[in-house]
């Protein structure tokens, strides 16, 4: 499969061929005109200020710890760098492995995560329970801003994982009808 791949201009597409709508870029992907990079701009600089921020605040915690204790300071330091080596790890290896994979937003998910039922009642237990992880999540990721770096490092590369794949998509869907994408 190519590196890149070229489409066709958006006028030229089938009729029955819609261009699916991305996040925080619907369909501004495909041409990549000024909107597109007016909206990752505004993207990457989303990223940045709220990583800059939760660094502030990790900032002002990390130094009342460590007036605190010294110990638990490098221990919480530690864990802090090695959640975040993870992070970006995992993050790596995933764009990695799915950089050729055509796919649409939403559907590499969809087997994992069945909708409910209409009318389906959730106990009290269990909104408790999602609650909590949902608490514990932030206070990790208030802590440990190595999700908010990688998707601010994500936000950088010139196309977005979901880009490429979206592309790849759409050049798949061309070929299945007789149209033949260039490689660019």
């Amino acid at each position: 499969m190519p590196t890149t791949t070229s489409l066709p201009p958006r006028g030229a597409l089938l009729r029955d061929l819609e261009i699916p709508v991305l996040p925080e870029l619907g369909r501004t992907w495909y041409a990549r005109g000024g909107r597109y990079w007016v909206r990752r701009a505004a993207l990457a600089f989303m990223w940045a200020v709220t990583l800059l921020l939760i660094v502030l605040i990790d900032v002002g915690i990390f130094g009342t710890i460590r007036q605190s204790s010294q110990i638990g300071f490098v221990a919480l330091l530690v864990i802090d760098a090695a959640v975040a080596v993870a992070v970006l790890a995992y993050t790596t290896v995933r764009t990695a492995r799915h950089w050729n994979t055509p796919a649409l937003p939403g559907q590499a998910g969809a087997a994992l995560h069945p909708r409910r039922r209409p009318g389906a009642v959730v106990s009290s237990l269990a909104q408790i329970g999602y609650l909590l992880a949902v608490l514990s999540a932030a206070a990790v990721f208030l802590l440990c801003p190595a999700l908010v770096l990688a998707l601010f490092l994500m936000s950088l590369l010139p196309e977005t994982l979901p880009e490429r794949q979206a592309r790849l998509w759409v050049a798949g869907r061309l070929r299945e009808r007789g149209h033949g994408t260039p490689a660019g």
